[in-house]
């Protein structure tokens, strides 16, 4: 099957035309939805001044509501339901089969769904997989018959006729409650994001009640989180990503390094669970403004075609990102200054210690930092090599990064992933 994503224009030019400094600062676009983050997001009466409640009714005339969510989070939709029913007389209808990755038969599905409800505000309840197939489904709900596969960033998508979207998360990764992308899953294992001119599947509201992501079991912490983090590395070294969007990701790293391993430690702590979900969003504002990186391309690679979480593999390929783009640009040295590890006589012994920051933090989290820790087995990956190599160049994250890696560096990006050795960048294939 042909994506957009293999159109040769858009690899050509598209990534060096965004990406270029004169164009970036002609235009600068910032695009957040209004977020709320606290404990008191769902009162069941009304209070003194209006608040997020009334504040997300009023965006709604049909009063008509449809909840997207997956078997797990859906225990939270009465909670989300019973101030808008007691307090501005709201019909729910509720959708609750979406599945990781978004697979693209639970979107159409959704979607029919909506359109037999009518609704004009969508609450996308749960992770990202539960956020990207609300997205999708909003999109076909609107545009019943848009084609998801040859669907050009470069073209709007002409949504908010029918609908407006809120977001809720429930885990602490995705970002996706504030960005203007949505990436669904197709048969064949490929992963597709979907956008378009401007960022029109960027929330109107997102809606952080931390609550939501208590006891979530450390496994998911640890992928989610991992999920976060290079979210706010991607973007923070991104060609795109400008002074505004590299501040929110560089406050975004800083938090993650600093909470997560005690929200993997205690499900149950609050504070750790709110200021996880507050970097986790954070880390989404410059990924959705800024752009993302290689790890991401090489991530939904082999996330796609092995079935491993989307955080875990995203976070196993950032050292690797990380010393590919040392070839081009310093920016990394801002990380090795926040993260307290800069060798101010050498910036090659700076990555090194940057690197091993990373990876301590890893192992902390018991986040794998080897395919073969993630259970890839070797004949698997031998076999499907050559589908990895072709597939990788096609992802968007890969063709918007400092540089197109040759087949050659990319070939020796995944073999050392899969052992979890660093790569020899004074190597000739590096030069």
């Amino acid at each position: 099957m042909t994506y957009w994503t293999h159109e040769y224009l858009l690899r050509t030019w598209g990534g060096p035309m965004i990406q270029a400094e004169f164009l970036r600062d002609l235009s600068k676009p910032f695009f957040v939805p209004r977020v709320f983050s606290g404990f008191n997001l769902f009162l069941e009466t009304p209070q003194l001044m209006p608040d997020a409640v009334d504040l997300v009714a009023r965006e709604s005339t049909k009063k008509k509501a449809f909840i997207v969510t997956d078997d797990y989070a859906v225990r939270f939709a009465p909670k989300i339901q019973s101030p808008y029913e007691k307090r501005h007389g709201f019909k729910f209808a509720l959708w609750d089969k979406a599945k990781p990755d978004a697979p693209i038969d639970t979107v159409e599905d959704c979607a029919e769904k909506m359109r037999a409800f009518g609704p004009d505000l969508i609450f996308a309840l749960g992770g990202g997989s539960a956020m990207d197939t609300a997205k999708a489904a909003w999109l076909y709900y609107e545009h019943p018959d848009v084609n998801f596969e040859t669907l050009s960033p470069l073209v709007p998508l002409n949504l908010r006729n029918k609908a407006k979207l809120v977001a809720i998360p429930t885990t602490s990764g995705t970002g996706s409650e504030v960005s203007g992308i949505a990436v669904i899953s197709y048969p064949d294992g490929v992963k597709i994001p979907m956008g378009g001119a401007l960022p029109e599947f960027v929330p109107d509201f997102a809606l952080l009640d931390p609550t939501f992501t208590v006891g979530m079991p450390p496994e998911l912490t640890a992928g989610t989180g991992g999920d976060a983090l290079t979210h706010a590395v991607d973007a923070f070294m991104a060609p795109k990503c400008d002074e505004l969007n590299q501040a929110i990701a560089l406050k975004a790293i800083e938090m993650i390094f600093e909470w997560l391993p005690r929200a993997y430690q205690d499900g149950d702590d609050m504070m750790p669970r709110m200021k996880m979900q507050q970097a986790a969003m954070m880390a989404g504002i410059p990924l959705s403004n800024g752009g993302s990186g290689i790890s991401h391309a090489l991530g939904h690679t082999i996330g796609g075609l092995f079935h491993i979480h989307h955080g875990m593999m995203v976070l196993l390929f950032l050292p690797y990102e990380l010393q590919v783009y040392s070839k081009t640009t310093d920016r990394y040295l801002k990380l090795c200054d926040l993260l307290g590890v800069r060798d101010k006589e050498s910036d090659e012994k700076s990555l090194v210690g940057l690197v091993e920051k990373l990876r301590t933090l890893m192992k902390t989290i018991n986040a794998p930092v080897s395919l073969a820790d993630a259970g890839v087995s070797r004949d698997d990956f031998d076999k499907n090599m050559e589908y990895i190599l072709s597939q990788t160049p096609t992802d968007p994250a890969f063709y918007f990064g400092w540089f197109d890696l040759t087949r050659e560096q990319l070939h020796d990006v995944f073999i050392n992933a899969y052992t979890g050795d660093l790569l020899d960048m004074n190597s000739e294939i590096w030069r």
